[in-house]
């Protein structure tokens, strides 16, 4: 149990490092406290949107084990190896001031949809709808952690318990910005903060996963 824990928090940590959902994250943030001027309202639209983004990782998590069940190990750590390569190339990309390859991070028709459901139950819908379609933009450590719970004997209901606190973790750097965000009222240097870190936190992440897809060919 010790082991499967450190890697939960190791790739649920890495996974966590999502410029795609922090992008739409602060959008929304930012939109919420131009019109209401609170920041309570800030922080309850902020808590939604992690809801529906920790409910919809969740339900792509149990649908990942049960694919997981059926594939071979040395497909899934080719898999998260290939995903390791393209964040990496995506973050090359942005820092030398180019578009990402392949899907973009959101902006464009997505920021202002999200300008206009700025409500509880729309950032709800938002977090909920972006946990299926941002799937390039993360997914790759779940795969991985799944894999190596699934080599280690979690599967089925058994992989439930170690999905939700993976999720937990998933969202912690979401309740965290949410949280700065309505204490200090600066979420647009929030979002800033974040634009400038996106191209070095996907370089990170993809060299990471690189490790970890190594580790699960060699080990399982």
């Amino acid at each position: 149990m010790t082991g499967i824990l450190a890697k939960l928090f190791g790739l649920a940590a890495l996974d966590s490092i999502n410029p795609c959902t922090f992008y739409i994250y602060t959008v929304l943030l930012l939109s919420v406290s131009i019109r209401e001027k609170s920041s309570r309202a800030v922080l309850a639209t902020g808590l939604a949107f992690i809801a529906g983004v920790y409910l919809g990782y969740l339900a792509l998590g149990l649908g990942i084990a049960s694919a997981v069940a059926v594939l071979p190990t040395w497909l899934l750590a080719l898999a998260a190896a290939v995903y390791g390569v393209y964040i990496i190339v995506a973050g090359l990309y942005e820092l030398r001031g180019r578009r990402r390859p392949g899907p973009q991070r959101p902006g464009g028709r997505l920021a202002p949809r999200a300008l206009r459901t700025a409500s509880r139950v729309g950032a709800f819908g938002l977090g909920l709808l972006l946990s299926f379609t941002l799937l390039p933009c993360s997914g790759g450590p779940l795969v991985a952690f799944i894999a190596l719970a699934s080599a280690e004997g979690y599967s089925g209901l058994l992989v439930l318990p170690l999905l939700l606190l993976y999720n937990l973790v998933f969202v912690a750097p979401l309740i965290a910005i949410g949280l700065a965000a309505a204490a200090a009222y600066r979420v647009e240097r929030v979002q800033q903060a974040i634009a400038r870190a996106a191209p070095y936190a996907s370089i990170a992440a993809g060299l990471a996963l690189i490790a970890v897809a190594v580790y699960i060919y060699i080990a399982y």
